[in-house]
């Protein structure tokens, strides 16, 4: 990988390295990835992006986690995509459709200069809105949606001082989401247009600054509890707020889609050329 460029990515408090594999010459996953995100000894970040061709959409993102694992989908990881797309020229258009493993995804960047992009994101799946056995005087509602990747999310009195890591690692390795496991995310609702969320995301198996498909769970699932209704700020520890709008009728009885979109910042940190990762 010497010599090569990259772009440093915050979406939305999620950090990326971001290249340009168009010519399919990045060596995969794995331990590469694992040293190109280690903080301290390589470029540190949650996961990275590749750019490339698509036979069937305007471009394709790959995801690899910071483990080097490959995830299907990241909504924050498409949304700086789009913008860098846009910013080389490669999409030419502000609507772009960008192919993930969960599909084909509608991200929009009307102006390539600045950070803000909308992303319409698949319809959530395997719904489950209560856990009797997980909801207590700590967690109020404990639930489950796939945003195009999978979500449970806890109601807590006070997110700021919630156990992250240890409730976090002990939900995302409960045995009713093996093997694959889940995403976290803790939420407090502070009004019913605004919600303060932190997550623990697999692959990175720590806490994340941000999540833009957790922010999408958390929005659904909490206007299905009836304590909120879209659109939602989603307030997270990157300090760059998410928000969420979708239809609030949507899931009942399969009548009508949630139709989700997620509308965040897509921002460059830095651009730099590896030399002994």
């Amino acid at each position: 990988m010497k010599s090569r460029s990259f772009l440093k990515m915050s979406g939305g408090g999620n950090d990326f390295v971001v290249f340009d594999n168009r010519s399919a010459w990045f060596p995969g996953g794995g331990e590469p990835v694992v040293r190109l995100c280690r903080r301290g000894l390589g470029v540190g970040a949650d996961a990275v992006l590749l750019l490339e061709a698509d036979p069937e959409a305007d471009l394709r993102m790959v995801y690899y986690n910071a483990d080097g694992s490959e995830a299907p989908m990241c909504g924050n990881g498409v949304m700086c995509v789009a913008r860098y797309a846009r910013m080389i020229g490669f999409a030419s258009q502000p609507l772009i459709h960008v192919a993930t493993g969960s599909g084909i995804l509608e991200a929009r960047v009307d102006d390539p200069a600045k950070p803000t992009v909308r992303l319409r994101l698949p319809e959530p799946t395997g719904l489950v809105t209560s856990y009797p056995d997980l909801e207590s005087s700590t967690y109020a509602h404990v639930g489950f949606v796939d945003t195009s990747t999978p979500h449970v999310v806890a109601t807590v009195e006070n997110v700021a001082s919630h156990d992250i890591r240890g409730e976090g690692k002990r939900l995302r390795l409960d045995p009713r989401w093996q093997p694959a496991g889940t995403n976290v995310d803790f939420v407090t609702i502070v009004d019913r247009h605004h919600i303060r969320m932190r997550t623990f995301e697999r692959g990175v198996e720590a806490e994340t600054l941000s999540c833009g498909t957790g922010a999408v769970a958390a929005a659904i699932l909490g206007s299905l509890w009836g304590s909120a209704e879209p659109p939602i700020r989603v307030e997270t520890s990157g300090g760059y707020p998410l928000e969420v709008d979708f239809n609030a009728t949507g899931g009942e009885d399969g009548a009508a889609p949630f139709a989700p979109h997620l509308t965040g910042h897509a921002r460059i940190v830095y651009s730099g050329v590896l030399d002994e990762i």
